[in-house]
């Protein structure tokens, strides 16, 4: 039988601590002679600034095969719409019979505010206590929830394009977190108040000054996801220790780098590990309480794969979701 969940079974059966403990526990767990996890496949629309992602994954330790098809449609929510939509396939490894199809929207969005915890985890300097957030979309959400998991915050920023939204997340985050929450002017300002700063934006231009930034700023930068996107100036990244969730990916569609890549201003030694280095301690993250880090994201098929199989587990024991069966 197949167990088909539905958006709010995905809400009730992943909760943000503990998706934070599978993706580290898959980054820690990573097998490169025995995983694989292809660079995701995407199919870009020529008419409009919209693309659908294939993500594939089998992570061996987990004994994990899944595979994510996710649309990434930016206008969409002037239409009331999610500006990303998806579902996940998962596997039994053994036979290669279909076990689930579950909603990916809220996979994707925790997922990736999971990694960036544990990014921040090894990257942050322990008295960072305010964090900017530019962008007031759903990963802004989701972002705040996980920083506050791993790391102590007394203040908020916000900024954002659009006032009216930037204002009611900050209304959403006073009420929810009970901490000051204040919206930022410009986003110089939030970027130059902030000991950690998260960028979450589907710009294509940088949108802050670099220069603005505080010594010893931790950076997770999630938001430009193709190789012509980026959030951060190139100042920034030349002058900042940059780690990322797998070179593969990030060599393949992060603008952020791919940008002073191609203007020589860095070259791709630049980047200091990957995020599964960090985890296992194979190479180090901060050095000293100086020095800007940024944690460049663009996803990583098996942060999908091993959220899939948490919450296929939690379902299992708790029965929750629609079973239906198939001719095989």
């Amino acid at each position: 039988m197949v167990r088909l969940l539905s958006k709010s079974d995905m809400v009730s059966l992943l909760h943000m601590d503990d998706v934070i403990h599978a993706v580290e526990e898959g980054f820690r767990t990573l097998n490169p002679q025995e995983d694989h996890i292809p660079v995701r496949l995407p199919l870009q629309i020529t008419d409009r600034e919209s693309v659908v992602l294939f993500m594939p994954a089998y992570h061996s330790a987990s004994k994990t095969m899944g595979a994510k098809t996710v649309s990434v449609y930016p206008e969409n929510p002037a239409s009331g719409l999610p500006a990303i939509m998806g579902y996940y396939t998962l596997f039994d490894v053994t036979s290669g019979k279909l076990m689930a199809l579950m909603d990916a929207t809220y996979l994707t969005g925790i997922r990736t505010a999971a990694a960036s915890a544990v990014a921040t985890k090894y990257l942050i300097r322990k008295e960072a206590r305010i964090m900017g957030i530019i962008g007031a979309g759903v990963q802004a959400r989701f972002h705040a929830e996980a920083m506050l998991l791993v790391q102590p915050i007394d203040e908020v920023i916000i900024s954002n394009r659009s006032v009216e939204k930037g204002a009611r997340l900050v209304q959403e985050l006073a009420s929810q977190y009970a901490i000051p929450v204040h919206l930022a002017e410009t986003a110089d300002a939030c970027a130059a108040q902030a000991d950690i700063l998260i960028t979450c934006t589907a710009t294509r231009e940088p949108l802050f000054d670099g220069h603005v930034l505080r010594p010893g700023t931790h950076i997770n930068a999630i938001g430009a996801y193709t190789p012509e996107m980026r959030e951060l100036d190139s100042g920034t990244l030349q002058h900042a220790q940059v780690f990322v969730d797998t070179y593969a990916g990030a060599f393949e569609e992060a603008g952020d780098l791919l940008i002073p890549i191609r203007e020589g201003i860095i070259n791709r030694d630049h980047v200091q590990a990957e995020l599964s280095d960090l985890v296992k301690g194979q190479k180090p993250g901060r050095t000293n309480d100086q020095d800007i880090t940024v944690f460049k994201s663009v996803g990583y098929a098996m942060e999908d794969a091993v959220t899939a199989r948490l919450a296929y587990e939690k379902a299992v024991e708790g029965d929750i979701g629609l079973l239906f069966g198939l001719d095989v």
